[in-house]
C-alpha cells in the first residue's frame, strides 16, 4: 500500500461546523435477509462504527439521518424516529433514526433519502447473497439437512446512482483481506461512483482499534498515521470527509 498523508483528527473549534445546514445520511449495521419467519442469513456487523461517524458528523452541524439495521448496540438517544402518520420534516435540525432490516428495505430507503442528501457515508454490511425464496411461517427441522438457492444481492451503491444529489459526496467501505484490500478498495471507489471509500483490513474485524485507510477520487490515500479506537477513527474520518 502506497505512504499515506497522515490528516490530523477533527478540530472542536466551533470553526469546524462546516456542515451546517447539510444534510447527511450515514448507514450502519448489517442486513438480515429472510430464510423463513424465524430464520436469517445476516453478518457479524455491530453498527458501531456508523453510530461513532453520525455522531461525528453531528458534532460538525450537519443535519444527520442515521439508517440502522437490526443492531444490539443502543443508539444515542438524540437521534429520534418519526412520528407514525406524520410527515417528516427534512428542515427539522434534529437528528432522524430510519431503521431497515432487509436489503430490499435499504434499498428502499436510499432511493428515498438520496435525494435530499448532500454527504452519504455507507458503513452498513449488506449482505452478497440472499434466499430466493422465503419459506412460511418455521421450516420444520430434517434429518436431510436443507438446500439453500441464493441470489445475489444488487450492488446498492452502484445500482442507486441515479437517485443521488447532484454533487452529492458519496463515502463506502471495503473490508477485504490485506493482500487484496488495495485493489478492491480501488475498484469499489470508481465501480461505485464514489467520492471516497474508507478500507479496513479483514483481520481487524472484531477488534476494537480501527485500522482504517481512506482512498479518494483524487488519488490522494489518507491515514490517522496510527490504529484508533473505532469513535476516535469516526471523529478522524468526519474532520476528511465533512
Amino acid at each position: 500500500m502506497p505512504a499515506s498523508d497522515a490528516v490530523s483528527p477533527l478540530s472542536d473549534d466551533p470553526g469546524s461546523r462546516r456542515g451546517a445546514h447539510r444534510r447527511a445520511l450515514v448507514t450502519a449495521g448489517p442486513t438480515e435477509e429472510p430464510i423463513d419467519e424465524v430464520r436469517f442469513l445476516g453478518n457479524r456487523s455491530s453498527g458501531r462504527m456508523g453510530l461513532a461517524i453520525a455522531d461525528a458528523l453531528l458534532a460538525c452541524g450537519w443535519r444527520v439521518t442515521l439508517a440502522v439495521g437490526p443492531i444490539r448496540t443502543e443508539v444515542p438517544t438524540h437521534f429520534r424516529e418519526p412520528i407514525p402518520g406524520q410527515e417528516i420534516d427534512r428542515d427539522d435540525p434534529q437528528a432522524r433514526l430510519l431503521r431497515f432490516r432487509t436489503s430490499h428495505e435499504l434499498e428502499g430507503l436510499l432511493r428515498r433519502e438520496l435525494p435530499q442528501s448532500d454527504l452519504v457515508v455507507m458503513a452498513a454490511a449488506v449482505a452478497d447473497f440472499r434466499p430466493r425464496s422465503v419459506g412460511e411461517g418455521k421450516l420444520r427441522r430434517s434429518a436431510q439437512g436443507m438446500t439453500l438457492e441464493l441470489e445475489g444481492v444488487p450492488d446498492l451503491l452502484a445500482s442507486t446512482v441515479p437517485s443521488r444529489k447532484p454533487g452529492a459526496r458519496v463515502f463506502g467501505f471495503a473490508l477485504e483481506p490485506a493482500e487484496r484490500l488495495e485493489a478492491s478498495a480501488r475498484d469499489k471507489l470508481v465501480r461505485k461512483d464514489l467520492a471516497g471509500i474508507v478500507a479496513n483490513p479483514l483481520e481487524t474485524m472484531d477488534a476494537a482499534d480501527v485500522d482504517g485507510t481512506v482512498f479518494l477520487r483524487d488519488g490522494r490515500v489518507l491515514a490517522p498515521g496510527s490504529r484508533l479506537p473505532k469513535d476516535a477513527f469516526a471523529r478522524w474520518l468526519a474532520g476528511v470527509i465533512a
